[in-house]
């Protein structure tokens, strides 16, 4: 959002005279700029998202060793697996927490970029007028 007010301001207090082609040519950078890390952060996001969806979905980790006949089967200690609930249950809330955060940013960043296409196109309709 600072970078919208920033532009804003930067076109708004250039001096008239000044060439419109320059500025819509710094526009036009700092939305493929801006494009190319939305598309970064939506890359994140889905890969975020699938770590957290294996997670939910995945058993707890112990496991039991194979053991031949005459062995018995181990039980896990009631503390271990209390731990792995834990450890889960914050790998799930780091995921989730995660997503969050690249959800507002990706929102910020298509902000952004509605404002620069619409400062684009404002100053292509005064280049044109």
């Amino acid at each position: 959002m600072r970078t919208v007010l920033l532009l804003l301001l930067l076109a708004l207090s250039t001096p008239v005279w000044a060439d419109t082609a320059t500025q819509i040519q710094q526009l036009e950078k700092t939305l493929a700029r801006i494009q190319q890390e939305s598309q970064s952060t939506y890359q994140q996001f889905l890969m975020i998202q699938e770590l957290r969806r294996n997670e939910v979905d995945a058993l707890l980790p112990i496991t039991i060793p194979p053991s031949p006949a005459s062995k018995s089967i181990p039980i896990p200690k009631y503390e271990e697996l209390i731990q792995e609930k834990q450890e889960k249950a914050d790998r799930i809330k780091k995921y989730t927490d995660d997503l969050d955060r690249l959800k507002a940013r990706y929102t910020e960043l298509e902000d952004e970029r509605r404002a620069i296409s619409e400062q684009i196109n404002l100053l292509e309709q005064k280049a044109g007028e």
